[in-house]
């Protein structure tokens, strides 16, 4: 079996940390800019608007991609991109905003989404949305750079 470097434990508080810092950057950005859009509601209402469903299936979505992102970032991205790891976090993310959002609106989801389509949710292929998507990737990526090292004695960038 191949060893890793990868801080398991470390990774699972940074992903929760950075859920948790996207949705209270949600929270702050919707007050202040009056534009509704919820992650919660994004991946809990894709299928059903029905209460709780949507609401639990919200939050595992939300807080188990943010594991699959914490893993993706700590086993291919830690190492190999520039700067202090704040700024790692941060170029992580916006690639991965950058390469996910243009895929739902390629796939349709402001027309599949039972959220969007029921007024719930404001549609993907809005400006305002883009940019809110954008700031709350921003305070995740920061939260997971910030939090995320790997096991004692692992190079990275900074070290070589």
């Amino acid at each position: 079996m191949r060893e890793t470097n990868i801080n398991v434990g470390r990774a699972l508080v940074a992903s929760v940390a950075a859920g948790t810092g996207y949705l209270a950057s949600t929270w702050l950005d919707s007050k202040l800019s009056s534009h509704p859009f919820n992650d919660l509601k994004l991946v809990g209402q894709i299928f059903t608007t029905k209460s709780p469903l949507w609401q639990m299936q919200g939050v595992v979505g939300h807080y188990g991609f943010s594991v699959i992102v914490a893993f993706t970032y700590a086993a291919w991205f830690y190492r190999s991109l520039p700067g202090p790891p704040w700024l790692r976090g941060l170029i992580f993310l916006q690639i991965e905003n950058t390469s996910l959002y243009p895929l739902g609106l390629a796939i349709g989801v402001d027309r599949l989404h039972a959220g969007i389509k029921r007024g719930q949710l404001p549609p993907l292929a809005n400006m305002k949305t883009f940019k809110g998507q954008v700031v709350r990737h921003v305070a995740f990526g920061l939260m997971l750079g910030a939090i995320y090292r790997p096991k004692d004695g692992a190079k990275d960038l900074t070290q070589m």
